[in-house]
């Protein structure tokens, strides 16, 4: 068989696996997809062919200073033993570090670093995360839904989970949105509207460093939505978590140190437009689930 054969062959069962919720199969499937596709780029700079295991072929890409960050971060996760759960970042899924990798050893990136030639043979899977431009990679998990539905708690807890950078979209309202709350009185869209421009540039920035990172912000209306992905929607994956009002209105009475009152859930669900597009995910469940499910719906 050939390598593209190969390759698409091992990262759709690693897919699988991960579908199944069979995460050392996942692991080692994309583990022998990097290797087939380091295999065939040493090929063709004419380096001599060794017995190396697919570890020894990650381990290699972490140690290589030419290989770009988020590259040698890949291999890092991949190498990640699945009995370290608990204490390590792990990436959305193993296929789409493993398509990172593939990808950039098959792209022809800069005469400055010629070692990145285009590997003959060697195919970009459809499936696998690509950079962001001609090629679409998902950087950016947004995760929206009315206050109280465990935004934060949950996109803190992901962000752990996955290695990635978390942004608090409370974080970025100007100081007058939080006192009008505070006080009680609902924002209207002309308030919201810098808010939006600050979640925008937020989520710009971490597209233009490559950064992946999970974005905890209501955007209740679909036009605030359009605000805040403008340009780099491809890049973003979209989580709504979706609960019932008495459910939230309870979590809200018991929050304590929040700017968010409970008389404010109403106006919240007065303008909410559920999106057609998301990953639902119902928010009365505990985190730990909530977390669960929402990697296997990015895995799909």
């Amino acid at each position: 068989m050939s390598p593209p054969s190969l390759i698409v062959q091992e990262l759709s069962a690693a897919k699988q696996a991960w579908h199944d919720g069979n995460e050392g199969k996942a692991r080692v499937c994309a583990r022998r997809a990097v290797a087939v596709a380091t295999e065939s780029w040493s090929a063709s700079r004419g380096e001599p062919q060794g017995q190396a295991d697919a570890m020894a072929h990650l381990r290699r890409i972490q140690q290589q200073g030419t290989f770009p960050l988020p590259v040698r971060q890949a291999a890092e996760r991949l190498t990640t033993a699945v009995t370290r759960r608990q204490q390590a970042p792990f990436t959305t899924d193993p296929v789409s570090d493993a398509s990172l990798i593939i990808s950039h050893l098959a792209a022809d990136t800069s005469s400055e670093r010629p070692s990145f030639g285009r590997t003959p043979g060697v195919a970009i899977p459809e499936s696998g995360a690509e950079a962001c431009g001609e090629r679409h990679r998902m950087l950016v998990v947004l995760i929206m839904g009315v206050s109280g539905a465990g935004k934060t708690t949950v996109g803190r807890h992901l962000a752990e989970v996955l290695g990635w950078r978390f942004v608090e979209g409370d974080d970025l309202h100007p100081a007058a949105n939080i006192e009008k709350m505070r006080s009680g009185h609902p924002l209207t869209d002309a308030d919201r509207r810098p808010w939006l421009e600050r979640l925008h540039a937020a989520l710009v920035d971490q597209v233009r460093m490559n950064q992946p990172a999970v974005m905890a912000c209501s955007v209740l209306k679909a036009t605030y939505r359009t605000i805040v992905e403008e340009g780099c929607g491809h890049c973003v994956r979209l989580v709504y978590l979706k609960g019932r009002a008495d459910v939230i209105r309870q979590r809200l009475a018991g929050r304590r140190e929040h700017f968010m009152p409970p008389e404010l859930l109403d106006s919240q669900l007065a303008i909410l437009e559920e999106p057609a597009d998301a990953l639902v995910v119902d928010a009365t469940l505990p985190p730990d689930e909530i977390i669960l499910r929402i990697r296997q719906g990015l895995a799909r």
